[in-house]
């Protein structure tokens, strides 16, 4: 059976995303003995569901995000850390701080357009490679309400639905409050969308019977010119 979890290492789309990832690391730790990844919106979570895939001896990772709390903190992952931040503005980050900057479906949470623009602006700036990733709009099943078509239905249609039954991870609202901030969580972004966000990369799209299922931004500083 197809294992979709989000948190399962036998989840065969992120399990590509990863041994991707880890290829661009070990470039860096071959080049500069040691890598730095800054995830940003992530949690350690994450990474420990990947351990064994990546080479964690010789790698950090920080992860960004603005409730840090949130996440449990593995007293056996001692190279990945969580801390306050916000990934639209990472002002307390140099340029080029990191090898590698890393996200994983979550500059479509981010909000408005202008959030998702400060986002990318972030994510070049802070390491000269970067992979971000996020679920196509144009894939006919949102990932978060998990219900298909919904996400092209409009507003008012969205929120009556949010209203009247749970969808995916999110419950049944009580109130148009609720139900307005269930269908504002995740706005997804096309292929034309995240080739203005990161002009300089190059963006890989995931295959899910011959629809694009999201999209990855690459850009590995060790290929530029």
């Amino acid at each position: 059976m197809l294992d979709l979890s989000p948190v399962s290492a036998q989840n065969s789309f992120r399990k590509k995303r990863i041994q991707s990832l880890a290829r661009m690391i070990d470039d860096v730790i071959r080049d500069k003995g040691h890598c730095r990844i800054i995830d940003i919106g992530g949690v350690r979570g994450f990474w420990l569901v990947w351990r064994d895939e990546l080479d964690f001896a010789n790698m950090t990772v920080d992860c960004v995000n603005l409730f840090p709390e949130t996440d449990p903190l593995p007293d056996d992952l001692p190279n990945v850390t969580m801390r306050l931040g916000n990934a639209c503005d990472l002002a307390d980050v140099a340029d080029n701080a990191y090898d590698i900057a890393f996200s994983n479906s979550v500059i479509e949470h981010v909000g408005s357009w202008s959030n998702k623009r400060a986002f990318a602006r972030e994510a070049r700036r802070v390491a000269p490679s970067y992979a971000i990733q996020t679920p196509s709009f144009g894939f006919p099943v949102e990932p978060h309400a998990r219900t298909p078509f919904l996400h092209w239905l409009p507003d008012p249609v969205r929120y009556r639905i949010h209203l009247a039954m749970t969808t995916g991870f999110y419950p049944k609202a009580d109130t148009l409050d609720q139900a307005m901030a269930s269908l504002e969580d995740a706005r997804m972004l096309d292929l034309r969308q995240m080739r203005y966000l990161f002009p300089d990369a190059e963006i890989e799209k995931e295959k899910f019977f011959g629809l694009t299922k999201s999209f990855t931004a690459v850009r590995h500083g060790r290929n530029r010119v």
